[in-house]
């Protein structure tokens, strides 16, 4: 069923179409280059206006001429390929070379050659996977498909003269197995003399194109690579060819959309559907035993992510755990899994592959990516020029922590060594539970007592058992932390909007003192949001108006009082534990909360008159209206 978006007030200026935005005169400043050292960039890209700038000055280096570019339909190289499995490949640890690539096989780049992927073989075979008898590691690779060739390390980076709009971030995941050298048959023995040490360690690798699912085939990557180092005989890649072929038949990219091809039955909706297959990426997480470790840091950490900070994630006794813990993060970003493509290169800007951006003309509430469209979600951290992601990285990458912005996980402690000198915001620790902060606290990274009261209900009820099943379990904490950002987006539109008129919207006159109350979320948290560059790609794509849609205020502020979690999952109809379908979801003349439904199912377009959408004069909670009722 469509609703209509509450138009509170008449709109100062008519939204301009797609067309008329692209040769808009309004800007908004890419973050500059600053790869290795210090260098400053023009920047302009036709989207959005009243941007705020970063008033830092930097420097120019002339070796690095990396430009932003204008914003123009850009495909990627015309190829018949379209798998979504980009190779599979077998590292191999040499006892005199050390790493290297074994096996190779891909449709997009048939031959493999020393020049691609030169980390490949040590993010396969990470440091400290001899102490593990079977281990996972997942790393990013960057590729250019219009060149076919690999951006590998800063020297990569800084000569670059290709067009990065054709980069993209690959997706990689080794499972890595070692057996005694003795175990092995005397046959295999005499097919490699060169095995001189008393473990054979390999790792299987899978490389995927457009999102990471290692959670989907992690099972039957384990079972194909222990068969294949039980089957006695290393050059028999059979196994390997057809998991190549399965993997390949079961996903697929269709209009550069991921497709599963499974056997499964959904007796579900379609948005259900789209819902039931976001969370299939986050099976097994265990994000519930994250937050128990790390109490109130966790959400530290979690706002330090909005704020485009240098996080350096280390574990020495579990790899397994590094991508756990940054995909566990991931996942609190509602479908930033699914729009991670520019997360792996310093080089790509969101901006430059998806503009010219625009806030959204349309609104379908029985659509799940409508309803995050029209919030601006997900929020693309990393996904900006001098930012990346990567769940591991090798010491052969230490000189990318020089980089603006990002996440990366290490399990040497060599990156621990350096991280005052390399400006590490925040160092977080997986074996001890613990966080420090390298370069020194900041204040926009201190809890407000609101935020400390909504970190410590959502523990106690992690905590507490009960006999709902829903209720502290890691659906539930993602839709917490949804409930969260939407809290902070609303109450940011809220403000906008008092501080562009000097008056609260219609219907909020009487409204709560907290509505538009960003301190609760510690003011200097805010500020140094407002100047980051998801924040800035948020503001010029996200509804002028979503503060009708959730209350615009922190969602801690009934904590204790209510329990339930409300979230843009209600809209789908995918309830929720104690929720109810009894009410009717329509309103009569005389209903005094806002009219957020009409009767027919039609898509109503946003761009209309204040007059056409005059809401009620009282203003209810977000989730009035639509059968849910508060635990």
């Amino acid at each position: 069923m469509g609703i209509r978006p509450i138009r509170l007030a008449k709109r100062q200026e008519t939204r301009k179409s797609s067309t008329s935005a692209t040769s808009s005169a309004h800007s908004l400043q890419l973050r500059p280059m600053r790869l290795g050292t210090s260098t400053t960039v023009s920047a302009t890209a036709s989207i959005a206006e009243n941007t705020p700038t970063s008033s830092s000055s930097q420097t120019k280096r002339s070796s690095i001429q990396i430009k932003n570019l204008p914003i123009a339909v850009s495909p990627l190289k015309n190829t018949q390929v379209d798998d979504m499995i980009f190779a599979i490949c077998v590292v191999d640890f040499h006892h005199s070379r050390g790493p290297e690539i074994q096996w190779w096989k891909s449709n997009y780049h048939p031959e493999y050659t020393q020049s691609l992927f030169k980390n490949l073989s040590f993010q396969a075979l990470p440091d400290g996977s001899h102490l593990f008898e079977e281990t996972f590691s997942n790393f990013n690779l960057v590729y250019d498909f219009q060149n076919s060739e690999s951006i590998d390390n800063m020297s990569d980076l800084n000569d670059y003269q290709g067009d990065p709009r054709h980069l993209r971030t690959l997706f990689g995941c080794s499972c890595v197995r070692q057996v005694k050298t003795s175990d092995l048959s005397q046959e295999e023995r005499d097919r490699n003399k060169d095995i001189t040490r008393s473990i054979v360690q390999k790792a299987i690798v899978i490389i995927v194109r457009k999102q990471p699912i290692f959670t989907k085939i992690r099972e039957k990557l384990s079972i194909i690579t222990k068969s294949y180092f039980q089957q006695d005989n290393f050059n028999n890649v059979e196994l390997l060819e057809n998991l190549f072929d399965n993997l390949n038949n079961t996903f697929k990219l269709i209009d550069n959309e991921l497709e599963e091809n499974t056997k499964f039955t959904y007796e579900f909706s379609e948005q259900q559907k789209s819902i039931a297959k976001e969370e299939e990426n986050f099976v097994n997480l265990n994000l519930k035993n994250t937050i128990l470790k790390f109490k109130a840091n966790f959400l530290t950490i979690f706002k330090s992510l909005l704020l485009d900070k240098k996080i350096l994630i280390f574990s020495n006794s579990s790899l397994e755990m590094l991508t756990q813990f940054q995909n566990n993060l991931i996942s609190l970003i509602p479908n930033l899994i699914n729009n991670l493509d520019n997360s792996g290169c310093p080089l790509i800007d969101y901006v430059e592959t998806n503009g010219p951006l625009a806030k959204p003309n349309s609104l379908n509430t029985t659509n799940r990516r409508s309803m995050l469209r029209f919030f601006g979600l997900p929020l693309q951290i990393f996904n900006t020029k001098n930012a990346f992601w990567n769940p591991y990285l090798p010491l052969q990458q230490l000189d990318e922590l020089t980089v603006e912005s990002f996440m990366v996980g290490c399990s040497n402690l060599l990156f621990v060594n350096q991280a005052e000198k390399y400006n590490i915001d925040l160092l977080i620790n997986l074996d001890t539970c613990e966080i420090s902060f390298p370069s020194g606290k900041q204040d926009e990274l201190g809890l407000s007592h609101a935020d400390k009261k909504f970190i410590n209900h959502l523990i106690n009820n992690i905590e507490n058992e009960r006999d709902d099943e829903f209720l502290g379990n890691d659906d539930y904490i993602r839709y917490q932390f949804e409930d969260y950002l939407n809290s902070l987006i609303s109450t940011t539109r809220y403000a906008q909007y008092v501080d562009k008129f000097s008056q609260a919207p219609p219907g909020f006159g009487t409204g709560d003192v907290n509505f538009g109350n960003l301190s609760l979320f510690n003011i200097k948290f805010v500020d140094k949001w407002r100047l980051s560059y998801n924040y800035r790609i948020w503001n010029a794509m996200a509804d002028e108006f979503i503060f009708n849609f959730m209350d615009p205020k922190h969602l801690a502020v009934e904590f204790p009082e209510t329990h339930a979690s409300y979230n843009l999952s209600n809209f789908f109809s995918f309830k929720l534990k104690g929720s109810t379908d009894q009410q009717s979801t329509t309103h009569t003349a005389n209903d005094p909360r806002p009219q957020k439904f009409i009767a027919d199912e039609k898509i109503i377009s946003s761009d209309k008159s204040a007059e056409e959408t005059k809401p009620h004069p009282a203003k209810a909670g977000w989730t009035s209206g639509w059968g849910f009722k508060k635990g």
